[in-house]
């Protein structure tokens, strides 16, 4: 039933007028629910709810947030909304304190409504009675140094927004800040700390490290390509896969002849994408698109190929080389998605052909890579702390101490 309503809401996107009229439909089961649970109940000052990605997922910001918080204050009531719960707790490794809650079903719809913080990294819904009075709704979001345009920034995608009104936002550089205001049309308060997801990044503690690549079950000595593109919004509508853009082995051949060195390519779909078409029998290609947390690939990577995705911004502060694959993108402008800025005008280093691709591996050397990431950095006007999540646990922790003590 939920796949079915949120195609039908997909397909329904585009008629504006309509869609508003239904979403009063769609939303007046949980509306109804979160009156009731605000009115009878009233706001629980120990509550905090979170959510990732729509529902789809225990991972990313308010993750780092939430096991940070309880590490801080245990009494805090934690509640995770999923879509799927039982398929989340195979996948993800949830802790046992955290209470975990269907998204649309009564005791989810109940704690949104009387949890007194809400932490999000995804768009609500326009059709919910949210935030309710006092509520205090942070907003993480999930790309402070996007490519594509967003909300109110990309003309059609959403009919309204709630994060306009969200409590606090959190950013990770000045792009970040100036792309929070315009996509969300937000003008409340930003905590430029940086991203949770990044702190792992910037500790690159090489224990982690292995340890990650311990679950991925990666041979010792083997070097690590990413290969992370983004979706495609007529692959989205279509429920298609993600097309591949390119010969991996090909790459992985350039790679070890420049380097002489062992490579194996971990293939990362976005998470809004039907996955992504994979054929190889060599061992070479890991699927890594069920793996939980893309931070932790990010930081096991040496070497990151993409196109249109935030997460290259992410990546650059671990000064690793970066190369952004753009074979469509003339097509990707005009069918999927504008930009925030013209290619030419940033410091990445980008290929639109195969033997453009091949050019920039030779070239790349360890001194070049570094420096082309400290431009990188200093185009966002990076401003990423190593310790975000403490700072915004700290920061949940001081108002629901204000709050207790009323």
């Amino acid at each position: 039933m939920q796949v079915m309503l949120a195609r039908l809401k997909h397909w329904l996107r585009p008629y504006r007028k309509l869609y508003l009229f239904l979403g009063r439909i769609f939303g007046l089961y949980r509306n109804c629910i979160m009156q009731c649970a605000r009115l009878f109940r009233g706001t629980d000052n120990n509550l905090v709810v979170f959510s990732a990605f729509d529902g789809k997922s225990y991972n990313d910001n308010p993750r780092y947030i939430s096991e940070k918080l309880h590490e801080l204050r245990p009494e805090t009531k934690i509640v995770w909304l999923l879509n799927n719960p039982e398929s989340a707790k195979r996948k993800f490794n949830i802790p046992d304190y955290v209470d975990v809650c269907n998204t649309i079903k009564r005791r989810g719809v109940s704690a949104l409504a009387r949890a007194r913080i809400v932490v999000d990294n995804y768009a609500k819904r326009f059709y919910l009675s949210f935030p309710g009075k006092g509520q205090i709704y942070i907003q993480t979001w999930h790309g402070d140094r996007a490519f594509k345009k967003v909300g109110f920034d990309f003309e059609g995608q959403h009919v309204r927004m709630i994060e306009e009104h969200c409590s606090l936002g959190i950013t990770g550089s000045d792009y970040g800040d100036r792309q929070f205001r315009s996509a969300f049309h937000y003008t409340g308060e930003l905590m430029k700390v940086g991203y949770p997801r990044n702190d792992i990044l910037i500790r690159n503690d090489p224990a982690e490290k292995a340890a990650v690549r311990a679950r991925l079950k990666l041979d010792d000595g083997v070097r690590i390509l990413l290969y992370a593109p983004t979706f495609r919004d007529v692959e989205q509508r279509n429920h298609s896969t993600q097309r591949m853009h390119l010969d991996l082995h090909h790459v992985l051949d350039t790679l070890e002849k420049k380097t002489g060195e062992t490579w194996k390519c971990l293939l990362r779909a976005h998470y809004l994408s039907y996955g992504i078409a994979l054929n190889d029998d060599t061992g070479r290609i890991i699927p890594a698109s069920d793996y939980p947390e893309m931070a932790e690939l990010l930081l096991v990577a040496d070497a990151l190929i993409t196109d249109y995705s935030s997460c290259a911004g992410d990546y650059a502060l671990c000064r690793r080389p970066i190369f952004l694959y753009q074979d469509d993108l003339e097509d990707y402008k005009n069918n999927s998605r504008q930009l925030y800025f013209d290619m030419k005008d940033s410091p990445y280093w980008v290929a639109s052909t195969p033997e453009e691709l091949d050019a920039l591996i030779e070239a790349c050397t360890p001194e070049r890579a570094r420096e082309n990431c400290d431009a990188i950095l200093r185009f966002y006007g990076e401003a990423e702390t190593g310790h975000a999540a403490q700072s915004i646990a700290e920061y949940i922790v001081k108002q629901l101490e204000i709050y207790n003590r009323k």
